[in-house]
C-alpha cells in the first residue's frame, strides 16, 4: 500500500504553497516532514486528508498497485489545533464517537483509551471547554485509535504531551506502524531521529526525501538545517513514479482548472 501525491498544487491568493508536489509514502514506515515556520506542513495535511481544495494534480492510495482516491475512512488527523464539542465530556464525546463508529470492533474499553493516553477518571467527566490543549490533543489521538485508519497523520503529535505520556506515545506509534502510513509534521529534530524510518524536507512548495545515511547521526541536524536553507535539489524537481510524468513535465502540462478530491 502506498499513498501518493501527485502534482499537488495549492494556492492562496498569489502565494502558492504546494508547487506540484510529488511523492509516495510506504505502508508500514513512519515519516517526518519537515520545513520552516510556514513551509506548508499543516496545509499539506489538510490536502491529504479531504478538508482543504487543492487547484490541481490528486492524492491517491495505491493497493497492489491499483490507485483510488481516499475516503474519510482512510485517513485520520490529530490536528495542531483540535475543534471540539465544548458542551460535551470528555467521556460523552468519546462515547458518542464510538457509537458513530460502530461498525468497527473495538480493540479495548473506552476506558482502556483514557487509560492509555493517561487520561485520570475524575477529568474523563470534566467539561471539554476546560480541558487543556494537551488534553484536547489526547482526545484527538483516542478518535484516531479507535478508528485505526489506514493513513495517520500527526500535526505537531507530542508538543502538548508531558515526558511520560510523550513517551507512551512514541512506543504506541512504533507498534502501529505494520498496517498503517504514518506522516507526522515536527520541529522538533531529536523526534524526527528517534520515531522515523524517513525525512521528508518541504521546501518551497516541493517534497523531497533527505538523505537516508546517518539519520540517527549526531550531524544529521546539521544537514537538515543546510537543506531547509537551499533550494530543492534536482532529484524533486525530476521526482519521478513509476509510469507518470515528472514534476517538472507536469507543471509545464496542468490544466488551469483545478480538481477536488472526491
Amino acid at each position: 500500500m502506498r499513498l501518493c501525491i501527485r502534482n499537488l498544487y495549492k494556492h492562496f491568493d498569489k502565494k502558492t504553497v504546494l508547487d506540484y508536489a510529488v511523492f509516495a509514502f510506504q505502508e508500514g514506515s513512519i515519516y517526518s516532514v519537515l520545513g520552516r515556520n510556514g513551509a506548508g506542513k499543516t496545509t499539506l495535511f489538510r490536502c491529504i486528508s479531504g478538508d482543504l481544495f487543492f487547484e490541481g494534480g490528486e492524492v491517491v492510495l495505491e493497493d497492489n498497485g491499483i490507485p483510488r482516491p481516499l475516503t474519510f475512512e482512510d485517513v485520520g488527523i490529530v490536528s495542531a489545533s483540535p475543534v471540539l464539542p465544548d458542551f460535551l465530556t470528555g467521556y460523552e464525546f468519546i462515547h458518542f464517537f464510538v457509537k458513530l463508529n460502530w461498525e468497527r470492533e473495538l480493540a479495548a474499553t473506552i476506558d482502556s483509551y483514557f487509560e492509555l493516553v493517561r487520561i485520570d477518571e475524575e477529568d474523563r467527566h470534566k467539561l471539554i471547554k476546560n480541558y487543556s490543549y494537551g488534553m484536547k490533543n489526547k482526545l484527538q489521538l483516542m478518535c484516531c485509535l479507535i478508528r485505526s485508519p489506514k493513513v495517520i497523520l500527526l500535526d505537531e503529535p507530542l508538543s502538548s504531551f508531558d515526558i511520560i505520556v510523550s513517551h507512551d506515545i512514541k512506543k504506541l506509534l512504533l507498534s502501529m506502524k505494520e498496517g498503517h502510513i504514518i506522516i507526522m509534521a515536527t520541529h522538533i529534530m531529536q523526534l524526527a531521529q528517534d520515531m522515523s524510518d524517513e525525512i521528508v524536507l518541504l521546501r518551497e512548495g516541493v517534497l523531497e526525501a533527505a538523505k537516508e545515511s546517518g539519520l540517527r547521526d549526531k550531524e544529521f541536524e546539521d544537514y537538515i538545517i543546510q537543506a531547509l536553507q537551499e533550494k530543492p535539489g534536482k532529484e524533486a524537481e525530476n521526482s519521478q513514479e513509476k509510469g507518470g510524468k515528472s514534476a517538472k513535465e507536469k507543471r509545464r502540462d496542468s490544466s488551469p482548472e483545478g480538481r477536488r478530491r472526491e
